[in-house]
């Protein structure tokens, strides 16, 4: 056998391969889509059946979930000042106080990444249990950590409630109401730690937006709790970033009031001498009036130095203090998180597919199930 016919014995043997391969799948054509039909109809009622319970339980399944709102807050914070740094060391060497150390501000010490971990701390979050919450709709009047707190209806907690009063102590302690960070009860602890998880802080690295997101199971609560959140967070970096500039004003202007008593008073002694001693020639009292004038020079000149350097200071508190740009201010969310029609459809949607899924081919799979387990056990049975 040549070369040649070898080729074209291999080139049979391939296309025989090819056409046993077309064989074996399945086409469109092989579904009987009329006996599946067919099949289906006759099941009809037990898949209408299944289906329905399966409704029945989406539907209960939907009004008993707890609806979930969410409440954003958008704001951009300053992240930084560099005229006003001119601006001010400029006065202040007009001034001649360019050793003072208030020639303007460096950059952000308190970085806007960290406003997440701010947020989430625990003397933060416990700051927030004293919100008032008040909902006239729900009759919600109360605190935040009181409506946390609050005792919802349940079948479990009418059954388990009275087993536990039984071995529950006579005398109650009670329960405490002052927050304590460094020992928080249990109560608070579960508190914190629900806050952490459902107020939630994003940062846009490249612009610096704060993104600040509240989610409750009420509308006015989790919008109330993120406008507070908003400006807490603004009060507390406000704070941080004027903390030292603060202290500053305050010891200058304490310096400024001890140099205006030592004014004053080096003012009434020379006043006092020029007074009784007018027209008097001696040396003493002459070299006395020099001495109480130089004192009276060097008061004057320091008053007006710590006098400067408190307003330079005071300035300084000015122009340390950050702005926040709110851009979405906070609203009450009209719509929840979870839509209850969504719920409902899903588990119809799921019951009819397992329905018709066992009607087309549950019982067939199951026999097949069945012989294969008594063929295993007919085998284990020999042995």
């Amino acid at each position: 056998m040549d070369k040649n016919e070898l080729k074209e014995v291999l080139l049979d043997i391939e296309k025989e391969k090819r056409n046993l391969q077309q064989q074996q799948m399945p086409t469109e054509s092989e579904i009987d889509w009329k006996a599946l039909a067919t099949k289906a109809w006759l099941g009809r009622k037990k898949i209408i059946s299944i289906t329905i319970v399966f409704m029945v339980l989406g539907l209960i399944s939907a009004l008993t979930m707890t609806r979930q709102y969410t409440c954003t807050v958008t704001m951009m914070p300053e992240l930084g000042k560099s005229g006003s740094s001119s601006s001010l060391s400029s006065i202040t060497s007009m001034l001649g106080l360019g050793g003072m150390g208030l020639t303007g501000s460096s950059a952000d010490a308190y970085n806007v990444m960290v406003y997440p971990d701010v947020v989430a701390s625990t003397p933060f979050t416990t700051q927030l249990f004293d919100i008032k919450v008040k909902d006239e709709e729900n009759e919600i009047d109360t605190t935040l950590i009181g409506y946390l707190t609050r005792e919802k209806f349940s079948v479990t907690a009418l059954i388990v409630k009275p087993v536990l009063s039984v071995f529950s102590k006579d005398e109650e302690e009670k329960e405490k109401t002052d927050v304590d960070v460094f020992r928080l009860t249990k109560k608070q602890s579960l508190v914190a730690e629900f806050l952490k998880k459902a107020i939630s802080v994003d940062v846009d690295k490249k612009t610096g937006q704060a993104t600040i997101n509240v989610t409750m199971d009420n509308a006015v609560v989790a919008a109330t709790v993120a406008d507070t959140i908003s400006k807490r967070l603004k009060d507390y970096i406000t704070d941080y970033r004027t903390k030292k500039a603060r202290e500053d004003l305050m010891s200058y202007q304490k310096m400024a009031d001890e140099s205006y008593q030592a004014y004053v008073k080096a003012s009434k002694a020379y006043a006092y001498y020029q007074d009784h001693n007018r027209g008097l020639i001696l040396h003493s009292v002459i070299s006395e009036g020099t001495k109480l004038n130089n004192e009276l020079q060097i008061a004057t000149q320091v008053y007006q130095q710590m006098k400067a350097q408190a307003e330079m200071a005071r300035s300084k508190v000015v122009e340390e203090k950050p702005v926040f740009a709110i851009i979405q201010p906070a609203s009450v969310p009209l719509k929840p998180n979870n839509s209850r029609a969504k719920v409902l459809i899903i588990w119809t949607f799921l019951g009819f597919a397992i329905a018709t899924a066992w009607v087309l081919y549950g019982k067939e799979y199951l026999g097949k199930g069945l012989e294969i387990l008594n063929d295993v056990k007919k085998g284990g049975a020999k042995e």
